[in-house]
């Protein structure tokens, strides 16, 4: 609103709970509405967390002028890629697709406004290929790589492989990827601040048979899970011994094919915990926004299927 762009220009501190602070492109700081504020302004409530992520967009772009991309490449497929390509045409970006021989006839090659094959059907020949994502830009032209989640998302040497080449990742510094990335790294960095962690193992120490006894330190029913996972996947519930090795080496085979690297953790299973998350975006401008707590308890296969409005307290 005007009221607040003049405040802002004045030099006057917006609270920091309703609004968050944003560099135009000239360079000029000034305070915009936070999520929450905007629908507040706009005198209704509607569902979250859709509204919530549109007034996070509203805010981020009032004063941000043209995005900084004109074509970004899309280095994943499936639901993730396509809501990419939504949000890209809505901002007046082209948007480039992969995919693999296997998914030539998938929505995200058809939704997209080029695509461009990288390998065979197998994710370790083509999703995982820097390489072959790399040539796709330098083909295509597109400025900046868009990862989704899964696949290279989490890869610092991905990221860093696309700094070297010109070509910008969307998301976080490599810094960051290295720390939060590694599920091993970023325990050490949370047991080393005092937050307080599932009993568990996180070692470099891979083989079957010290698992295996360090599973029995843990305790069952306990969880497998892949060092680089996401998005899901690289993660098997054990709830005996008997059923340990055939679960680990599972794991194993799916984190090496969908993320290139077969280690793993162990985790005490909760059986009925509430996932509650807070979201944060931020740019290299200094622009920072949260879209406050979601609870994402309804999963399918450890996805989640729905995000509602936290009603919980966190203290519980």
């Amino acid at each position: 609103p005007p009221s607040l762009r003049r405040r802002a220009d004045a030099g006057q501190r917006a609270p920091s709970l309703t609004h968050v602070r944003h560099r135009s492109a000239e360079g000029r700081r000034v305070a915009l509405p936070a999520p929450r504020m905007l629908l507040r302004l706009a005198g209704r409530r509607p569902p979250l967390p859709r509204a919530v992520a549109a007034a996070a967009r509203a805010a981020l772009s009032t004063d941000a002028g043209r995005p900084p991309f004109d074509k970004i490449l899309i280095a994943n497929r499936g639901e993730i890629a396509c809501r990419v390509m939504r949000t890209s045409r809505r901002l007046g970006v082209k948007t480039v697709a992969v995919y693999s021989e296997a998914d030539a006839g998938a929505v995200h090659v058809r939704s997209a406004d080029e695509a461009y094959c990288i390998g065979p059907a197998a994710a370790t020949e083509s999703y995982l290929r820097a390489d072959a994502i790399i040539d796709a830009c330098r083909r295509s032209g597109a400025q900046a790589v868009h990862p989704g989640y899964g696949f290279l998302s989490e890869n610092a040497g991905f990221a860093e492989a696309l700094a070297q080449a010109g070509i910008t990742f969307i998301g976080p510094p490599v810094p960051a990827i290295e720390a939060m990335g590694s599920k091993s790294a970023s325990k050490d960095i949370m047991g080393a601040a005092g937050v307080p962690l599932t009993p568990g193992y996180h070692g470099d120490e891979q083989d079957a048979d010290f698992l295996m006894a360090k599973a029995e330190e843990v305790g069952y029913p306990l969880l497998i899970k892949a060092v680089m996972g996401g998005g899901g996947k690289g993660m098997r519930v054990v709830t005996e011994p008997s059923e340990f090795k055939a679960a680990l080496e599972s794991c194993q085979r799916e984190s090496l094919k969908s993320f290139g690297d077969d280690r793993v953790l162990l985790e005490r299973f909760l059986v009925e915990p509430r996932h509650v998350e807070v979201q944060v975006f931020g740019d290299k401008l200094g622009n920072c926004v949260y879209l406050h707590e979601r609870d994402c308890s309804v999963q399918r296969r450890h996805q989640k299927v729905r995000g509602t409005r936290s009603r919980t307290n966190p203290e519980d």
